[in-house]
């Protein structure tokens, strides 16, 4: 069952200007508790559901494949499927990246478990997406309060300015600050991001951000929803949700699984 559209989100001038200067913006009490309830449930049931594919309980092919890497939840999910294709979201993300339309590129949750010691490392997204051309963005919605102690996001403002980089791992990374042309000139002072549950923060995809470990006895989960500009074509990169697909460097990257969301 899904949940039910709310109104436009009450974006400022001010908050436009700080995400295009900074390449990120923090804003409160998206989400509503209606909303906010919807989401974590259908998280929740995500990942029982790929608890029980480790465990080789569950054997159905498509489910297998978005729940185990959590990704494109909204095709598996009703209420996921709400939350992810909100048009009060992607309003937003209209608005702050100045696209005469955006399209979805996919959704993907990420639960830090109770005592999870593995931070995220530095990086960029852009990197790792198949789009041949800049200004992707993310939504990360905190399903839960968020702090420094539970792994909060952080940012480097103004780092979106810096260029595309080359992908680094993320299992093994490198130091992507190593990685920036006259370092000098640079500020590379991080900025966390606290969120209460139900706010949200969008973010350039390639400004570099980081998550840091979660070192509490509670959940963290976030529900992510990113979003690219309509006209966007395929590079021919690998990447899980269009390997698949068959498509051709130069293709547009349009259809149903990339619906125009605003």
């Amino acid at each position: 069952m899904g949940i039910t559209e709310t109104a436009e989100y009450p974006l400022t001038a001010e908050q436009i200007e700080f995400y295009r200067q900074n390449g990120y913006v923090r804003l409160p009490d998206v989400f509503t508790i209606e909303e906010l309830e919807a989401a974590r449930k259908g998280v929740d049931e995500a990942v029982r559901l790929r608890e029980e594919i480790s465990q080789g309980n569950l054997v159905d092919s498509d489910y297998a494949r978005v729940f185990v890497q959590m990704v494109n939840l909204w095709q598996a999910s009703d209420i996921l499927r709400s939350c992810v294709l909100s048009a009060k979201l992607a309003s937003i993300a209209k608005r702050l990246s100045g696209f005469s339309q955006v399209r979805l590129w996919h959704d993907h949750a990420l639960v830090k478990m109770p005592g999870d010691s593995k931070p995220s490392p530095w990086h960029q997204d852009l990197p790792y997406w198949p789009h041949d051309r800049s200004g992707s963005l993310s939504c990360w919605m905190a399903l839960d309060d968020v702090t420094e102690e539970n792994g909060c996001m952080w940012f480097v403002p103004g780092s979106h300015r810096w260029g595309r980089l080359e992908p680094i791992s993320l299992t093994d990374p490198q130091d992507i600050f190593s990685l920036v042309p006259e370092p000098k000139e640079k500020d590379f002072t991080p900025v966390p991001q606290p969120l209460t549950a139900g706010s949200c923060t969008f973010h350039d995809s390639l400004l570099f951000h980081y998550a840091g470990p979660n070192r509490t006895d509670r959940l963290r989960r976030a529900l992510i929803t990113i979003y690219m500009e309509d006209g966007t074509c395929y590079t021919g990169a690998p990447h899980c949700v269009t390997d698949s697909l068959g498509l051709k460097p130069g293709e547009l990257l349009q259809g149903d699984l990339f619906p125009v969301l605003a």
